[in-house]
């Protein structure tokens, strides 16, 4: 009894010494990803020494130098994407034409801000509300001495966005990325002018806060928009929003006045169709139009105006002739889907209605009174400028 008691002791001790063994040797030097892809292309590979002597080894936890070695790496990648993406980023100066209250007549200003050049035979996308009004533009390079004489070649105040050119080839770019790809969290880097400051760009680094949103600002609505906490200021209009794989998201766009640390940026999902419209024939963008005033329903909303239902979007006016007014649509029918998709909100809607060209066919479905309908509308009228 004892002879197996004592086989069974050694057998334990055995087991123990062989598992301690087995950890020692296990890698404690991977980096965990922390949700962060850093582009390999821009990161150069290490080798690691297949032995080390023990007395030379730093002393300090394995979780601590892995989130060094993180650290440092995304560091280095951020620093090359800027530096391939800023040669591209332009400063614009805009002479613009104001009225004066005095003696009816009329004085300029210059005005500032950023943009990014997306084709190599100079053109260039912004904001609009950087060139609107604009009786002279001048754009300049990063490394370059010259000033460029910029023309306007088409704007959609709709998006705020719009495309300049310069005279040249040869120009460095940026192209456009996927916003679809992000996510609340993921990195995104800031660059343009703000604050007339030349000779280099600023860059700002910050975490997307939110994608797709649309909202009012100001009497201004602006359209599936990044909010972001990277610095955006007066100047950085028109600048690009850049991922981690260094292709524009966003173009910067607005910052929210009475708040800190929250910017927008114009979606790169928006932004690219917008300009390849605007360099096209008739440089300007073509959306159909229902025809249509719609109002965000709420509780308050149904209740008050005694709507047939509690969320969705409400009918506030059709105009006459109007494809919404063709297929019998009335003021106060609540709209609950688009082609399949629920809507809740009227820039939802909108931003939707986007994606089709005018002569497209969509279903609606909404609420007149206390029945669900369902109709085929033909988007036959261009959304009036």
């Amino acid at each position: 009894m004892i002879k197996k008691t004592i086989l069974v002791l050694l057998t334990l001790c055995l087991v123990i010494c062989t598992a301690a063994c087995s950890d020692s040797d296990e890698d404690t030097t991977s980096s965990p990803s922390n949700g962060v892809v850093v582009n390999e292309s821009l990161t150069p590979s290490k080798s690691t020494p297949t032995s080390s002597p023990i007395e030379t080894m730093p002393i300090s936890s394995p979780a601590s130098s892995s989130a060094a070695i993180s650290a440092i790496d995304l560091s280095t990648a951020i620093a090359d994407i800027v530096e391939k993406v800023q040669p591209a980023v332009v400063f614009i100066s805009a002479e613009v034409e104001t009225e004066s209250f005095f003696f009816n007549s009329s004085s300029t200003q210059t005005t500032s801000g950023s943009g990014v050049i997306i084709r190599s035979d100079g053109y260039i996308l912004t904001n609009n509300h950087v060139v609107e009004g604009a009786v002279t533009l001048e754009v300049t390079l990063p490394g370059f001495a010259d000033i460029y004489e910029a023309e306007i070649i088409g704007t959609d105040p709709l998006t705020d966005l719009a495309v300049i050119k310069i005279d040249g080839d040869d120009f460095p770019t940026v192209q456009f990325g996927n916003a679809s790809a992000l996510r609340p969290g993921n990195l995104v880097i800031a660059l343009g002018y703000p604050l007339a400051l030349e000779h280099g760009t600023t860059i700002t680094l910050g975490v997307v806060s939110n994608t797709e949103r649309s909202f009012t600002l100001d009497e201004a609505t602006f359209y599936d928009v990044i909010q972001t906490d990277a610095a955006i200021n007066p100047g950085n209009s028109g600048g690009p929003l850049i991922d981690l794989n260094g292709n524009i998201v966003g173009i910067n766009s607005v910052l929210a006045g009475m708040a800190q640390s929250i910017g927008f940026a114009v979606s790169s999902n928006t932004a690219e169709p917008v300009y390849e419209a605007l360099i096209g024939d008739g440089h300007r963008v073509i959306r159909p139009w229902l025809g249509v005033h719609l109002q965000d329903v709420t509780p308050a909303l149904a209740a008050d105006a005694d709507l047939p239902r509690q969320s969705g979007v409400a009918i506030a006016r059709v105009e006459e002739g109007s494809p919404a007014d063709q297929v019998g649509l009335q003021v106060r029918d609540v709209i609950t889907e688009f082609e399949g998709m629920e809507v809740t909100e009227a820039t939802q809607l909108i931003k939707e209605l986007w994606q089709y060209k005018v002569g497209d066919q969509v279903n609606i479905t909404y609420w007149h009174g206390d029945k669900e309908k369902e109709v085929e509308i033909i988007l036959s009228v261009e959304r009036p400028e």
